[in-house]
């Protein structure tokens, strides 16, 4: 048995109606009943649902971005560190760094050579050279 919320079901009605044509007067009109009733809408329109735009993840910034790469070499020519430059081919330069620019960078060698412009593109790594105390020698007992 069918649940109504607080109201009796009215009387069953054919959807034709009783007049010939329909509700409207019209032969082959639309049927009669809630259905044909012009002015109500059938039901609400949805907009299409959206599909989410995947989150794409940024790629970690560059050296160039960040401004990092610059930011140590202007220290390490400011306080005149000591570095060692290993190269693509092993090769291993002591000196100073003196000039920094976007692709090449000039090292004023530790032992008083002419400066040398090295590019970035053929530089493996460089590191600051380890300083080394030298331990000031203890003066000898004198045995007597």
């Amino acid at each position: 048995m069918p649940i109504f919320r607080g109201r009796k079901p009215s009387k069953k009605r054919s959807f034709g109606g009783s007049k010939p044509g329909g509700r409207f007067g019209k032969p082959g009109g639309k049927p009669g009943g809630r259905f044909g009733k012009p002015g109500l809408k059938r039901g609400k329109k949805r907009a299409p649902k959206r599909k989410k735009k995947p989150v794409k993840k940024l790629p970690p910034p560059s050296l160039d971005t960040t401004g990092m790469e610059g930011l140590y070499l202007k220290e390490l020519i400011e306080y005149e560190t000591p570095v060692v430059v290993v190269l693509n081919t092993g090769e291993k330069i002591r000196g100073f760094v003196r000039y920094y620019d976007r692709d090449v960078f000039s090292l004023g060698p530790a032992d008083g050579g002419p400066k040398m412009f090295l590019r970035k593109e053929s530089i493996r790594y460089l590191y600051e050279e380890p300083e080394v105390e030298a331990e000031p020698e203890e003066p000898e007992e004198e045995e007597e």
